[in-house]
Parts: structure tokens; C-alpha cells; sequence
């Protein structure tokens, strides 16, 4: 069974810690109000897949006093990015059969009924 969730799900390692990403939190935390410094953990975060990494850390955050508003905010920003990031791969829309496979499979389907037919009640 460990074999075949192996092959099913990649082995992840024993540290999922993102070292980039904690010294992008480290360097947020300590210039709180420098948005670039938001705005490079955001995009590192959608490199690498861990928004609900950052999110839980803004949430954390969400209560302070002093931090509070900014990380209410930030994680607005972030469930904004979750969302774009959805619907970008999102799938699109079947296209519509052409005209000539649809008619070859209806007379294909008329000539099998047909053949069915006389089968069934052609032969005495």
C-alpha cells in the first residue's frame, strides 16, 4: 500500500519548511509597513505554492493590535491571488462536435437500427 501512494503522490520530505520563505517573513515582519516587502513574500508564495502558508501566518496576525489592519488586509490580497490563481486554471469549455462526425455517427446509428430491423423481422 506505501508503494502505491508513492506512486499516486509524490514522497514529501521530512522539513516542508521553505527557508526562502522564512527569511521573506523575517524581512516582513521586521518592515512591517513596506509594501514590497509584502508584495515579494506574495509572489514567492505563488511560486512555490504556499499561500495557505502565508495566509496562516497573516491570520495569526489578524488580531494584533498594532499589525492587525495590515494583516486583515494582506490577507484579503491573498485569497484575491488564490482566486485569480483558480480561475487561470480553470478549465475552459468543451467545443461544439463538427458537423461531419455528428452525421457519420447518425447514419451509422440509422444503418445498425436498419440492419437490427431486418434481423429481427425481415427474415421469416
Amino acid at each position: 500500500m506505501d508503494r502505491l501512494r508513492h506512486a499516486i503522490l509524490p514522497p514529501v520530505s521530512e522539513d516542508p519548511k521553505d527557508p526562502v520563505l522564512d527569511a521573506l517573513w523575517k524581512r516582513v515582519l521586521e518592515a512591517w509597513d513596506d509594501d514590497k516587502t509584502h508584495a515579494a513574500l506574495l509572489e514567492h508564495a505563488l511560486r512555490v505554492q504556499a499561500l495557505p502558508d502565508i495566509a496562516g501566518r497573516y491570520r495569526a496576525l489578524a488580531d494584533d493590535l498594532e499589525k492587525g489592519a495590515l494583516a486583515r488586509k494582506k490577507l484579503d490580497g491573498i485569497v484575491l491571488a488564490a482566486t485569480q490563481l483558480l480561475m487561470s486554471m480553470k478549465t475552459p469549455k468543451p467545443g461544439k462536435v463538427p458537423l461531419p462526425i455528428t452525421l457519420s455517427a447518425f447514419a451509422v446509428s440509422t444503418l445498425l437500427l436498419a440492419w437490427l430491423a431486418w434481423a429481427v423481422w425481415g427474415r421469416h
